[in-house]
């Protein structure tokens, strides 16, 4: 079966040298559930977008609150940005991107309305033609045809990529997904073509990161391993405990799993993304290929 990294990594070199600053504009806002926010972005820097995958993360540029538009970057050849004498640098938030249609040159990305953080707030408060930049994408999923079964387990944060990971596999798939939210009202109609077995976990008032929902549902499973394919984005220290049960108990072969810490309990968005940063940028300057999303994958469980 195809390695999920090694096939990612293909991906994010080809697409690469096509990677810039984006200026996108809002569309529409809708509430698909009660805390949960979808911004359509548009506009004619959308033009061109191709070679996606379900569960791509862009980068937004969210501007300064009390503005409408971020003050953009230009970025050179080495890939840094840089900005003018003056500007205010914009908040950088990842989001998956739920629907992109490029006929129409349109963006859907749903913000979890939780919290006091740049991106909430962002959403909140966000009106239409109000701008934001883009950058990206980076994939975080690929569907080997050769996979027995797909296991997709995820929390709220999770929700928009697991939601579209599901909607683009074709019929006569095999797959199983848990998904932890708050309560029954966070559930979703999601409109899975493949043979699909949809587990919501309701926290029920426990804390987030702290139900244990996932992991017990994930050990629950009476299946073999063999042949599947595994996709889980929780809190880390969920997802460090699921990846390795998944690795060490059931045996499931490193290539065909991809895991990501969307949030790490006790750590602003802040917070955790300068400790992404500093690991990722510590692996490439001990030597590791920063196209590998083995690193980053390493860098998100720190």
């Amino acid at each position: 079966m195809p390695s999920i990294q090694e096939e990612l990594r293909r991906r994010t070199r080809r697409t690469r040298p096509q990677v810039r600053v984006r200026l996108a504009h809002v569309v529409r806002i809708t509430e698909p559930a009660p805390r949960l926010r979808r911004i359509t972005l548009g506009g004619e820097d959308l033009d061109g977008i191709e070679g996606g995958l379900p569960a791509d993360a862009w980068k937004l540029m969210l501007p300064p609150p009390g503005r409408s538009r971020p003050d953009l970057p230009t970025v050179g050849p080495d890939g840094v940005p840089a900005y003018a004498e003056g500007a205010v640098p914009p908040t950088l938030r990842a989001y998956t991107v739920r629907r992109f249609d490029p006929a129409a040159c349109e963006m859907d990305v749903d913000v979890l309305m939780h919290g006091a953080g740049p991106g909430p707030v962002w959403a909140a408060g966000v009106g239409l033609g109000d701008e934001v930049g883009l950058a990206g994408p980076r994939h975080e999923f690929y569907a080997s045809p050769e996979a027995a079964w797909h296991l997709l387990a995820g929390d709220d944060s999770a929700l928009p990529a697991i939601a579209t990971i599901l909607e683009s596999l074709p019929e006569g798939s095999r797959v199983t997904a848990f998904i932890e939210v708050q309560d029954d009202r966070d559930v979703l109609d999601i409109a899975a073509s493949a043979d699909a077995e949809i587990v919501w976990l309701t926290r029920d008032g426990a804390a987030p990161g702290g139900s244990g929902l996932l992991e017990k549902a994930v050990r629950g499973l009476d299946r073999p391993f063999e042949g599947a394919q595994a996709w889980v984005a929780a809190e880390a220290e969920v997802v460090r405990t699921l990846r390795r049960h998944l690795l060490d108990d059931r045996g499931l072969a490193r290539p065909a799993l991809k895991a990501a810490a969307y949030w790490k309990a006790g750590r602003t968005s802040d917070e955790r993304d300068q400790e992404v940063m500093a690991a990722f940028q510590a692996a490439v300057a001990a030597g590791a290929d920063p196209d590998d999303p083995a690193i980053t994958l390493e860098a998100d469980l720190a």
